[in-house]
């Protein structure tokens, strides 16, 4: 299942492109779930990361769709953009915000069809798990390439990442059980690890993603085992 965003200003063109990935669901055996947007501003507006696939329209009142990608790549750095547009001239700048495409109104639907299957390719390559966790302005989307380590405190977990750090309120056996099969495993019962960024093991400290985390003696030769594996080139420990 697929979850995918229309943002799109004129009512009967929103209504068209939600007809069309029903038709190519239909005849691909996929399934969406769509919703629609009637301008940009609703739909950033308390935005949460759980869309695969946003169409956006580029003219729109209130807020442009470009001013709007810039917006929403603040907000997620993943989801796979579409333009649509009238004019071909704007739909160059969409290297700005890494759009995957455009699509010329009015929107045909083979032409459709064949660039939206590119964005169902690059769906499937992606076969890492996502986690989405709570900031101030919203959700995130978090995939397990992009994460140092998992911290516990108490009924808390916070996320060391590449682009900072995110408080959840979860346990860490909940994380432990989505994260273990890529590449993740516990130093002790406070810290999970993202074994690609260990750089060095000092005794009982490991240094992940430039910070000290101890190492428990109960876990010591568990961890150094599932290290030295991954290492070895079975990144799947």
């Amino acid at each position: 299942m697929y979850t995918i965003a229309i943002v799109e200003d004129d009512k009967t063109q929103a209504e068209s492109l939600k007809a069309y990935l029903l038709r190519y669901a239909a005849e691909n055996g996929e399934a969406f779930t769509v919703r629609t947007f009637a301008n940009a501003v609703v739909f950033l507006e308390n935005y949460a990361a759980v869309y695969d696939i946003v169409f956006m329209d580029i003219k729109m009142p209130y807020l442009n769709g470009i001013a709007a990608a810039h917006k929403l790549r603040e907000l997620d750095k993943d989801v796979l953009l579409f333009f649509i547009t009238s004019l071909t001239q704007y739909a160059i700048r969409g290297y700005e915000v890494d759009a995957l495409n455009y699509i010329v109104k009015p929107v045909e639907y083979n032409e459709f069809a064949l660039k939206f299957r590119k964005a169902m390719d690059r769906l499937a390559g992606k076969k890492s798990v996502e986690l989405l966790v709570s900031t101030d302005i919203g959700y995130k989307k978090l995939s397990p390439s992009e994460i140092y380590y998992v911290e516990v405190r108490g009924h808390h977990c916070k996320y060391h990442t590449t682009n900072g750090e995110y408080k959840q309120y979860q346990s860490i056996r909940s994380i432990e059980e989505k994260l273990s099969p890529y590449g993740f495993a516990r130093c002790n019962n406070c810290y999970l690890v993202n074994l690609r960024f260990v750089s060095s093991v000092k005794g009982y400290t490991a240094i992940v993603g430039g910070d000290e985390l101890q190492i428990s003696h109960p876990r010591k030769k568990e961890f150094m085992q599932r290290l030295t594996a991954f290492f070895d080139g079975d990144k799947n420990v």
